[in-house]
């Protein structure tokens, strides 16, 4: 939802395998780790955690590949495009080698992982009405209209697929809130995602490209209230390989899971027949400022286990809870609806969810 968009340099980390079946990512700059062995009813969804850390230390972001590694099937990188070094006259910086090179490297080292690599242009902080992180300069009110920025932005998404070659790559986070809060951007964008479509198809042909959609917000539920929006889908018919939603449904009407209606995620199948995935989503362990929820460690265990189970039923693909770890750093502003959406505390303890995602992980992945 605020794409944080973290990278810390890359050094060495502690292992954190335990006794089991399945040890990888022996040789590599991450712990070796040991999956658990398989046990209980095969399942169709795969599981995956993004790359946020609970602390803003390179060891703590490798250990988050570490712990997909381990515990999912799959890993989301999200991040801001850096501008800066696609803009005219930038070149690749320190930062984005040393970013692209750790964690190809980690990808390589734990090569049962499958990634989802979303570029992420807007700022969550205002509800995805402007460009993140431009730099000084470029003119913020122009944004997807500016022919440099549309540049950067493309070269960024053939850069990403030459060097990633991901699974999936989502082209955009959460679209259609910038439909509703920035119309004149979302109209640049749809004819520049069509742009960076060809493109990342082009470099690597395999890659299931798309934009990622706020489902609170495609029923109007996020924010200003206004009517549902599901023909946007519909606007990148053609081009769009998959279905990707991010859900937070604390951020919307629900007041606790129990609340969450029963075709809150069965709605989907009627919108798209295709590949379904739940790009990112979580649920608070406890209360979170300002809203009306009253979150818990039962609250958010019982989200999680409506979630996988349907999730499973409806023959999704992936479900990506967005922090495995609560992220100690998120403690004010508008990050702080994230401070306690990990399934573990910061300090690695578990909440009641991470049993329940355990025993999803150990069951085994049907053929």
């Amino acid at each position: 939802m605020f794409g944080f968009g973290l990278f810390a340099g890359a050094c060495g980390g502690d292992d954190d395998g335990e006794d089991g079946a399945t040890p990888g990512g022996a040789g590599g700059p991450g712990p070796t780790v040991v999956r658990a062995r398989p046990e209980g009813e095969p399942r169709t969804v795969r599981l995956g955690l993004s790359s946020l850390p609970p602390e803003l230390t390179s060891d703590a972001y490798i250990q988050a590949f570490a712990t997909a590694a381990q515990y999912a099937e799959t890993i989301l990188i999200q991040r801001n495009p850096p501008w800066e070094d696609f803009l005219p006259g930038g070149q690749i910086s320190k930062e984005t080698a040393d970013a692209t090179r750790i964690e190809t490297e980690l990808l390589e080292q734990y090569s049962d992982l499958e990634l989802i690599y979303a570029i992420d242009p807007t700022d969550g902080v205002v509800q995805r009405s402007r460009l993140a992180n431009l730099p000084p300069g470029v003119d913020a009110q122009q944004g997807f209209l500016d022919p440099d920025v549309r540049n950067a932005f493309v070269a960024y998404a053939a850069y990403v697929a030459k060097n990633y070659t991901p699974e999936y790559m989502a082209i955009g986070v959460e679209v259609n809130m910038t439909y509703e809060r920035a119309p004149e951007q979302f109209a640049a964008f749809e004819t520049l995602y069509a742009e960076a479509y060809a493109i990342v198809k082009g470099n690597s042909p395999e890659t299931k490209v798309f934009p990622t959609f706020q489902l609170e917000d495609l029923e109007g539920a996020f924010g200003d209230v206004h009517p549902p929006r599901w023909e946007l889908i519909d606007r990148f018919s053609g081009r769009m390989d998959v279905l990707a939603i991010s859900t937070y449904p604390f951020l919307g009407e629900v007041r606790s899971a129990a609340e969450v209606r029963t075709d809150y995620y069965s709605q989907l199948r009627q919108h798209w027949d295709g590949e379904i995935i739940i790009s990112e989503t979580g649920y608070p362990s406890a209360p979170v400022e300002g809203r009306v929820i009253v979150g818990t460690e039962a609250d958010q265990n019982a989200y999680l286990k409506r979630l996988l189970e349907e999730a499973n039923a409806l023959e999704f693909s992936h479900v990506v809870w967005f922090a495995a770890l609560d992220p100690a750093f998120a403690g004010t502003g508008a990050t702080s609806v994230f401070r306690d959406i990990g399934l573990r505390r910061s300090d690695g303890s578990n909440k009641q969810a991470w049993t329940t995602w355990e025993e999803w992980a150990r069951r085994p992945l049907a053929e």
